[in-house]
C-alpha cells in the first residue's frame, strides 16, 4: 500500500466522507474537492481551511483532475428519494452519475466509492442500479454494494444507506467484505447536551407538547390545529411521552423514545426551526451540538453560516462513522491485496 493514498471528493457537501477517510486507518490525501454549494464551501473552509477545487460538476474537464487512487462521491439522492418525486437519471441532478463515470472512464482510479438513499437500489424496479452497475463493471470494475445502518456504529440515528465500493478487477481476486456493525444499537439519550435551551420552542409548540403529553385536551387549545396535528401519528416502542422526542413531518408528529436510535435525520429546507425535533421533558428543539452528533460529525465541526444553512447541510451529510469503517474495510483489503496478491 502507498504511504499515501490520493483521493478526490466529489459532490463534497461539508466534508462528511473526508472526516471519515481521516479516522480511518488509510493514509489518505484529499487532493481534489468538488462541490457547488457555496455554504458548503464556508463551512470546508472553516474546518479544513482549503477552498473546493471546483464548483459545478459539469464544467469539470475530466482530463484535468489529477491522478487519484480513490474517487469518492455523495452524489445527490433526491432524484432517487422514497420522500422525493424519484424521477432518477430523468432529473438533472441524477444525471450527476454520469458525469463522475465520465472522470471514473478517464482517470481510473484503483477505487471508487458512493453513498446514497437505499431506495437508489430499488429505483425504477432495480434498473437504475443495475444501470450504475453495468457501467462501472464496463470500466473493469468489480462492484460491492450493502445497505448499513449508522445506528451500528455509534452514531444515535437510523440512517440506512446504500454504499458502493467499486474496484479495479485486475487489483486482487479478493472479495470485498463490508464491516456490518461495530456497536448495538446506538441510542439517543447520551448523546443529548441537556440544558442547551439555544433552539426554543414557540408559545404554540409549548401547547402542542402540553396536548401530546396529555396535559391539555384539543379543545383547550388557544387554536386549531391542523387534522395532521390534533393527534400523534405514530408513537414509538417503550415511549415515555414525557422525557421523548418528536419528530416533525408533513404527514404528522411521531414520538420516539430517546432509549432508542432517532429516525433518519431530515428537516424542510428551511431548517430555521419548524422542522427540527422536539425534547418533551426540556420543551425545546434539538440545539445544533445534538444534530452534529445525531449526524456523526465531531463536536468541535463548526458552522460559520447561519443556523438555517447548517442544519440544511448536516441532514444532507454522509455519516463519517460509517465512512471510516468502510475505509477501514478498504485498508484491509489492501493490505491483504499487497501480502498476498
Amino acid at each position: 500500500m502507498k504511504n499515501k493514498i490520493e483521493c478526490a471528493e466529489l459532490c463534497a457537501g461539508i466534508g462528511g466522507f473526508r472526516i471519515g477517510m481521516e479516522m480511518s486507518k488509510l493514509p489518505v490525501d484529499i487532493i481534489y474537492r468538488n462541490e457547488i454549494d457555496n455554504s458548503c464551501q464556508k463551512i470546508y473552509i472553516e474546518n479544513f481551511n482549503e477552498e473546493f477545487t471546483s464548483k459545478d460538476i459539469f464544467d469539470i474537464v475530466a482530463k484535468d483532475v489529477p491522478d487519484i487512487d480513490i474517487l469518492c462521491a455523495g452524489f445527490p439522492c433526491q432524484p432517487f428519494s422514497q420522500a422525493g418525486k424519484r424521477q432518477g437519471f430523468q432529473d438533472d441532478r441524477g444525471t450527476i452519475f454520469f458525469k463522475i463515470h465520465e472522470i471514473v472512464e478517464t482517470k481510473r482510479p484503483n477505487i471508487v466509492f458512493f453513498e446514497n438513499v437505499p431506495n437508489l437500489v430499488r429505483h425504477n424496479k432495480g434498473n437504475t442500479f443495475n444501470t450504475i452497475r453495468y457501467m462501472l463493471s464496463e470500466l473493469g470494475y468489480n462492484v460491492y454494494y450493502d445497505i448499513l445502518d449508522s445506528s451500528y456504529f455509534g452514531v444515535p440515528q437510523s440512517r440506512p444507506r446504500v454504499y458502493i465500493v467499486a474496484i479495479k478487477s485486475n487489483l486482487s481476486k479478493k472479495k470485498f467484505m463490508f464491516t456490518k456493525k461495530k456497536t448495538e444499537r446506538t441510542p439517543l439519550r447520551p448523546y443529548l447536551n441537556n440544558g442547551d435551551y439555544s433552539i426554543p420552542i414557540s408559545l404554540k409548540w409549548q401547547e402542542y407538547v402540553d396536548l401530546y403529553t396529555n396535559t391539555k385536551r384539543l379543545n383547550e387549545l388557544s387554536f386549531q390545529p391542523p387534522k395532521t396535528r390534533v393527534a400523534l401519528e405514530r408513537i414509538g416502542a417503550e415511549c415515555d411521552l414525557k422525557d421523548c422526542v418528536f419528530q416533525l413531518r408533513t404527514s404528522g408528529i411521531r414520538a420516539y423514545s430517546l432509549d432508542a436510535s432517532f429516525p433518519t435525520f431530515a428537516v424542510s429546507n428551511s431548517g430555521g426551526g419548524a422542522m427540527i425535533p422536539v425534547l418533551s421533558k426540556e420543551r425545546r428543539h434539538l440545539n445544533l451540538m445534538e444534530m452534529k452528533r445525531i449526524m456523526g460529525f465531531p463536536d468541535n465541526f463548526k458552522f460559520p453560516v447561519s443556523r438555517t444553512d447548517a442544519i440544511k447541510q448536516l441532514a444532507n451529510a454522509v455519516c463519517p462513522p460509517v465512512v471510516s469503517s468502510i475505509c477501514d474495510d478498504i485498508y484491509y483489503f489492501l493490505s491483504n491485496t499487497d501480502n498476498n496478491g
